[in-house]
């Protein structure tokens, strides 16, 4: 154990020296940020991720004319291999596609499933209390059926035009013959000290080693590539999974894989200063919540505003949005200009909004319910590429926590997914919307976003962040400096953060906008806030492409 702990600090230690973007015990926890904007400026293609392999990846299949689904799908294989503490292929993912061609826009909801076994008072203990957070994470119950190998295999039979075998190669190459540890990566092992390694398996994969293999991984990528992403979902691979979760009082059964499919779905739309905004519907609170805000403001974008907006959008959230197939939710009603115009008047430039209700949409019948908040998840990554085509993709994946449950299965972490769910079913008496219910998908926050003019109906910005239920606040806030402000978009996500979920305003440091907002009254938490913004803006006027990766984090921008 001295070993261990003695390699990880020396390894983090120089790292951290070396580091221009020094951060703090994972990439979700940064102490500051380089002054150096991961930038890339080309004419024809981009692709930007968290992680400098994962992202030239992207690139190399763009230049050998593949797809932006080619692109993103070589890079979720990579971004699985050495970004494992934030997505994977033990995880899920939500997909807007827009496919030029067609003009056609296009939603996949990958999100994980709760097994058919799972009950309401599923992460209740034997006196009907919600169990610790970190007793469920850690639990083979926090576990939900994987759906991102579903998703990139959806992806590529529906876009792609590179052979598959050659969308495996650069993640396969990495895996047998090894890479090393990047700087996000050891710092994230370091502060999962306590966790991760109590996994026998997880231990000897991670810890210790200047160089990590893993030939499970790169078999299972060659099984994807020869039999389609259905193997994921059949014996072995399946079998492995439901095994090892098992052992850990999981509930998985081989019916649970049988019945995973991922879901299209229609995308969420609205108008915010002449451009469209599109994003994900439900079970992701991505799209309405965001939206919301956006419409709430759209006739005068103030910082003060948009304070007091995200407090009404986010008590809507928390009282309405869940998986839509199993609780009957107000949708798109949440963005009707009626309604809209009702919460509007509730802001006012000589108040502050505490406390902030859910409202009632027009022809919607109220039912009793209760609020659900939902825990901060930190174990997310996001996608955004366009190629020369004029295909775009905004991918938002994730494993929920940190390295997830911590439970591996064919060379890659599981999720666990599941303690996105309320823990408990009611609250006093009322039916929470987010509870467990057999073959659910819990609520997302992820927020995978294209924008479009209006005048020309081509995309103009693509953007998506992790960071749990702040992902929404991470992504207006740079919607609104672009779109309205007239930022650069390296400017708007180097930015310090300025987001409301309903409680204080969460700021990444004081400015002078968050002085100002202080003294109109509002109260003020100063925070470390992880995102994780990979954005591409497409100036077609001037016929520039402009990828910027997240300086929180290790990622880059590559286009030509």
């Amino acid at each position: 154990m001295k070993n261990i702990f003695l390699f990880i600090i020396i390894g983090a230690y120089i790292s951290l020296v070396n580091a221009s973007d020094i951060y703090r015990a994972s990439p979700e926890r940064y102490i500051g940020k380089s002054d150096i904007v991961e930038t890339s400026i080309g004419t024809k293609y981009m692709a930007v991720t968290s992680d400098p392999q994962a992202t030239k990846a992207a690139y190399n299949v763009l230049s050998n004319g593949g797809t932006a689904a080619d692109a993103a799908i070589a890079a979720q294989f990579v971004l699985g291999l050495t970004e494992p503490q934030s997505s994977g292929l033990g995880g899920g993912a939500f997909v807007i596609y827009y496919n030029a061609k067609q003009n056609l826009l296009t939603t996949f909801d990958g999100r994980e499933t709760a097994p058919l076994a799972s009950t309401p008072n599923y992460f209740l203990n034997n006196n009907k209390k919600p169990i610790g957070f970190y007793e469920a994470v850690l639990d083979g119950r926090s576990v939900g059926v994987p759906g991102t190998p579903a998703v990139l295999g959806k992806l590529h039979e529906r876009f792609g035009k590179a052979d598959i075998q050659k969308l495996i190669e650069p993640a396969v190459a990495l895996a047998m013959d090894g890479f090393a540890p990047s700087r996000g990566l050891l710092e994230s092992l370091q502060n999962d000290i306590g966790r991760l390694d109590k996994n026998k398996k997880s231990k000897e994969y991670f810890y210790n080693k200047n160089i990590i293999k893993n030939k499970n991984y790169a078999d299972v990528l060659k099984a994807f590539a020869n039999k389609g992403h259905e193997i994921f979902y059949k014996f072995p691979i399946s079998t492995n999974i439901i095994n090892t979760v098992n052992k850990k009082n999981g509930v998985l059964t081989q019916k649970d894989f049988d019945r995973y499919r991922v879901i299209e779905r229609k995308p969420v739309c609205g108008i915010f200063q002449k451009h469209r905004v599109c994003s994900m519907g439900e079970p992701s609170s991505g799209a309405l919540t965001m939206l919301q805000i956006l419409k709430l403001i759209n006739h005068n974008p103030t910082w003060h505003n948009y304070i007091e907006a995200s407090k009404l959008a986010f008590a809507d959230r928390n009282y309405y949005m869940a998986d839509s197939d199993f609780v009957k939710t107000p949708g798109e009603r949440l963005l009707d200009d009626n309604y809209i115009s009702k919460r509007r008047r509730l802001i006012s430039n000589e108040n502050i909004i505490n406390n902030a209700q859910h409202g009632t949409p027009d022809n919607w019948k109220e039912n009793a319910q209760a609020s659900y908040h939902g825990p901060n998840e930190s174990g997310t990554t996001h996608i955004s590429i366009i190629d020369q085509y004029g295909n775009a993709i905004s991918m938002t994946s994730t494993i929920e926590n940190a390295f997830g449950s911590r439970i591996m299965a064919n060379g890659y972490l599981l999720n666990n997914e599941l303690t996105d769910f309320s823990f408990s079913p009611k609250k006093n008496s009322n039916l929470i919307a987010n509870r467990v219910q057999a073959g659910k998908r819990p609520r997302s926050s992820m927020t995978p976003t294209i924008i479009f003019s209006t005048s020309t109906n081509k995309p103009t910005l693509i953007i998506g962040s992790a960071g749990g239920s702040r992902i929404i606040g991470y992504v207006t806030q740079r919607i609104i400096d672009v779109l309205y402000n007239n930022m650069s978009l390296e400017d708007a996500i180097n930015a310090p953060h300025i987001l409301n979920r309903g409680g204080n305003i969460e700021a990444e440091e004081e400015t002078s906008i968050t002085n100002n907002l202080s003294q109109k009254g509002h109260l003020l938490d100063i925070t470390p806030l992880a995102s994780g913004l990979t954005a591409i803006h497409i100036d077609s006027e001037k016929n520039i492409i402009k990828g910027v990766s997240d300086p929180r984090r290790i990622g880059t921008a590559l286009g030509k």
